[in-house]
């Protein structure tokens, strides 16, 4: 049986000893010769200040030693990083110079929603600490790995493209749907009884499972989310951390410090919004630090956690825990560690860093709500030159964002979709100047990924981010030039992976098409009668989507490229009962409603394609039930459907 927690570690703090490691369970941590500094990072700068805290850092498993290390080695390394998470309490005692003595525990995992595990390990804290008795450590130990928490293995049968779809489903009562239908439930996610070895695991309304915890002689629930992916901490589908809002509105609030500039970042001039600049930096592989003296270790790794959870899109973007550095929490001895990586992503405490800039590109001052760019990579503004006008997609996001978050308070699974939209579309502007050159790049050195990668077939030209006209393409294109060569580099590094590389998504017959692209130009060339918009094939768009569309992969895939689609300016006020009849700028679903507008079409070979198209989605088991609630909620479309099934010639 798999470890939930590999090791337990215990560490305490005395003024004039400093920190120390007390006991590691269940024996000595490999490799902890070259991690002497664990004790330090698991007792965090200013703590005698808090009541508790916690703190996180990743460790990477060398395969040819078994031993732990700091830097992840693509050559040597496992591919997963471990999480070493600790709790720490500060227990005020006067008979201690600072009046208080510090005191840590720290479990080991692979799980990324170790966050779960507070409660649990604070209990088993409090009580180890009163009495220094290792049983009580063996006891956690054994009582959490004597259950199947990583219910991952079972649904890791389940595509990525299946992962994404399911998470990004919020237009449809697909939540009501897995809760109370077992069958339906095992045949999208894989997840049955049978395969759930542990008895009391149960799941809850909220699409997670909980676990029970016999431990202390308490019964002590642990939240397990039941679709977890890539480069994601916690729960994609229903994410429950309080701190998510306060700390997106400190992103957007953030301040550009006045005398800051730098050509990957700020795109806009002064007037770049803060995420923008976040986005760009790690799209660029900067080295940015976050830095809070006022604050709790654990606010810092929040706000960091939360940027990967953004930048990510929950699953399009991946690679970045094990090949971008990741330091939630770091201090001044790990210097010579930062200077060794090209890219990072640190948090510290120590205000030491703030004037220190070479060694970081970007900081992020969260005590003063202050983006500063370092002297190293900044330019005047008297140098700078020409301002880019805001492209069409950044505005667009930024728009949806701002209403959904302070006008709607929608849910932080609308929000996280709205990232997730704008990710896949910024990285699809970022390939659209090299096209298939990129999105086929050398992704494995295997010679057979190399051998299925030239056989593969483009059925239709257009491919990346669609613009309706030449001139738009050229403009925008240009506002994001030094940052998609930059990116593309990076993505030809490996350095980072894009989920939806269009290799990615060839059928069983290794025949391509951008869907994503050919939906986007039907729907801007409904929306727009403006001149130079470019002229499209509507009947070769839907002749090669038909082409394309042979199994329950390809059907999937083009359920959610119909998802990832997000809304123009034009459609983006529409009437929405879960916001009390009043207008939200949250479309659900447009390139559903796309095939079904063409329902309509004058010409009759279209619709006997859209006709054969909803069909094919009809008879695959998600798609099908997805189809069927769309269609029931819009009487229009359905009663066409019906019709033209019964009535339109099979002929062309």
């Amino acid at each position: 049986m798999p470890q939930n927690i590999e090791y337990i570690l215990t560490a305490e703090f005395h003024i004039d000893k400093g920190p120390s490691l007390v006991h590691q369970y269940p024996s000595l941590l490999p490799g902890l010769n070259n991690l002497y500094f664990l004790p330090e990072l698991m007792l965090p700068d200013q703590i005698h200040k808090r009541d508790e805290d916690f703190t996180l850092f990743l460790l990477y498993r060398n395969t040819y030693t078994g031993e732990f290390q700091y830097l992840y080695n693509k050559s040597k390394c496992e591919p997963e990083p471990y999480f070493l998470y600790t709790v720490v309490i500060n227990i005020r005692d006067t008979n201690f110079k600072r009046g208080s003595s510090i005191k840590s525990l720290s479990i080991i995992t692979k799980l990324t929603y170790f966050k779960n595990f507070k409660p649990l390990l604070l209990i088993a804290l409090d009580k180890y600490f009163k009495s220094n008795d290792l049983s009580i450590i063996k006891e956690l130990y054994q009582a959490v790995n004597g259950k199947v928490l990583d219910i991952s293995t079972p649904s890791n049968n389940i595509s990525m493209v299946k992962k994404l779809l399911i998470t990004s489903i919020l237009d449809l009562p697909i939540q009501d749907k897995i809760y109370y239908d077992e069958l339906f439930r095992s045949k999208i996610l894989g997840i049955d009884k049978d395969s759930l070895i542990n008895d009391e695991l149960y799941i809850r309304k909220d699409l997670s499972f909980n676990s029970i915890i016999n431990f202390n002689n308490m019964n002590i629930p642990i939240k397990i989310p039941m679709i977890q992916l890539p480069d994601t901490f916690g729960d994609y589908l229903n994410p429950t951390d309080l701190n998510f809002k306060p700390n997106l509105i400190n992103f957007l609030q953030a301040k550009l410090q006045s005398d800051s500039l730098n050509d990957e970042l700020t795109v806009y001039g002064l007037q770049t919004p803060p995420i923008i600049v976040l986005i760009n930096a790690i799209l660029t592989g900067k080295r940015v630090l976050f830095l809070s003296y006022d604050n709790s270790s654990g606010y810092i790794i929040d706000h960091i956690l939360l940027l990967l959870k953004l930048v990510t899109g929950g699953g399009i973007l991946t690679g970045l825990l094990t090949n971008y550095n990741v330091f939630p929490i770091i201090d001044v001895s790990k210097i010579d560690l930062l200077e060794e990586c090209d890219s990072f992503i640190a948090g510290t405490i120590n205000p030491f860093f703030k004037n220190n800039d070479k060694l970081w590109d970007l900081l992020y001052d969260l005590d003063t709500n202050e983006l500063i760019i370092s002297k190293e990579i900044a330019k005047d503004e008297d140098e700078y030159g020409f301002k880019n006008s805001i492209i069409s997609e950044d505005a667009k996001f930024l728009s949806n964002l701002q209403l959904s978050l302070f006008n709607y308070n929608d849910d932080l699974t609308t929000i996280q979709l709205i990232f997730r939209r704008h990710i896949n579309e910024i990285i699809r502007i970022l390939l659209s100047s090299r096209n298939l050159s990129v999105s086929v790049n050398k992704s494995s050195n295997s010679s057979h990924n190399k051998d299925k990668t030239s056989q593969l077939v483009l059925l239709m030209e257009g491919i990346g981010y669609f613009w309706n006209n030449d001139t738009n393409k050229l403009l925008e294109i240009s506002t994001y030039q030094l940052i998609s060569k930059k990116f593309q580099d990076l993505l030809y590094e490996e350095k980072f992976n894009y989920t939806l590389q269009l290799p990615n998504l060839a059928n069983e017959l290794n025949l391509m098409i951008d869907l994503h692209y050919q939906l986007q130009s039907l729907n801007n060339s409904n929306a727009s009668n403006t001149p130079g918009t470019k002229v499209i094939n509507e009947r070769e768009i839907w002749f090669n989507i038909l082409k394309y569309l042979i199994s329950g992969k390809s059907l999937e895939i083009l359920l959610l490229v119909s998802y990832l689609i997000p809304p123009n300016f034009s459609t983006s006020l529409q009437s929405s009962s879960a916001h009390g009849g009043n207008l939200t700028i949250f479309d659900k679903n447009k390139g559903i409603e796309l095939l079904l507008i063409n329902l309509f079409n004058k010409d009759d070979q279209i619709k006997s394609n859209v006709i054969m198209i909803l069909q094919e989605l009809q008879d695959n088991y998600l798609c099908g039930w997805c189809l069927k609630f769309f269609l029931k909620s819009n009487l229009i479309y359905e009663m066409a459907f019906e019709d033209l099934v019964h009535n339109l010639p099979n002929d062309d």
